[in-house]
């Protein structure tokens, strides 16, 4: 057998694979780590939803509650460190009181959020609207 001529060609085979396997693995480890950052953005996102619609009321309807709690555990679950910290202060705060500011908190998730999906930076100022109905309107 002509070793000089089969050398080359398994060490061409044995770098093909090995190349197949680390782009592999490379793909992979992409693959993980979008689907974890589109898992953590959706969260945020309905968390940031239910928080806002939560936001200036007078008074808190049972669904509503329900919608603070979860918003609170899925921030503290995925929210930065920064968020984390200030839904720990509103809760507390809101434990203490029934009432507190979620203003500092929403404009944090907002900015994270436009910045996480590359969306143009908006002035902080959060608006909110909340429409009541007349207890005389039919």
């Amino acid at each position: 057998m002509n070793w000089q001529l089969l050398a080359p060609l398994l060490v061409t085979t044995a770098l093909a694979i090995s190349g197949w396997f680390a782009g592999h693995a490379l793909t992979a480890r992409r693959d993980r780590t979008n689907k974890r950052r589109e898992q953590r953005i959706g969260f945020l996102i309905e968390a940031y939803r239910r928080l806002e619609s939560c936001s200036q009321r007078r008074t808190l309807l049972p669904a509503d509650i329900s919608k603070l709690e979860s918003a609170v555990a899925d921030i503290q679950l995925f929210g930065t460190p920064h968020q984390v910290d200030l839904v720990q202060v509103f809760a507390a705060e809101f434990a203490a009181g029934r009432a507190a500011s979620m203003d500092e908190l929403l404009r944090d998730l907002r900015r994270d959020l436009r910045a996480e999906l590359r969306l143009e930076v908006v002035p902080d100022r959060v608006v909110q609207i909340r429409v009541t109905m007349d207890s005389n309107a039919a």
